[in-house]
């Protein structure tokens, strides 16, 4: 009788185990797109598995595959930086696309655009 009890208790001690347990999760990949008609060359920050990259003067159009934990996180990011004295409405546009679709786009002429792979309040 006490074989019984112990084997249901380790039974439901291991079902319990394994229904908490967090789903296991597989790598994605992103990529990471900087364009622009107006501007030749920008820095470039993204993200993937490894933390952060940061890329100067790189010339645009730019685009690059990442591997990232969770693209629809701060994991998926990627940012442009370039000079202002290029003068306004010189714009520039960067990308994330997520199993082929289009996941995130920004467009701007102030000197500085990021894409994140969560939804982020305009400021």
């Amino acid at each position: 009788m006490i074989r019984i009890h112990v084997l249901i208790i380790s039974l439901i001690s291991g079902i319990c185990s394994v229904a908490t347990a967090p789903a296991a999760r597989a790598d994605d990949t992103v990529t990471y797109e900087v364009v622009s008609h107006d501007i030749a060359a920008a820095n470039v920050e993204y993200f993937d598995l490894s933390g952060r990259k940061a890329l100067e003067q790189v010339p645009l159009p730019f685009r690059i595959n990442a591997t990232v934990v969770d693209p629809r996180s701060d994991d998926a990011e990627v940012r442009a930086d370039w000079p202002l004295a290029h003068g306004a409405s010189r714009w520039v546009t960067v990308r994330i696309y997520f199993r082929g679709s289009l996941f995130c786009e920004n467009t701007l002429d102030v000197g500085s655009a990021t894409c994140w792979g969560t939804a982020r309040p305009i400021r």
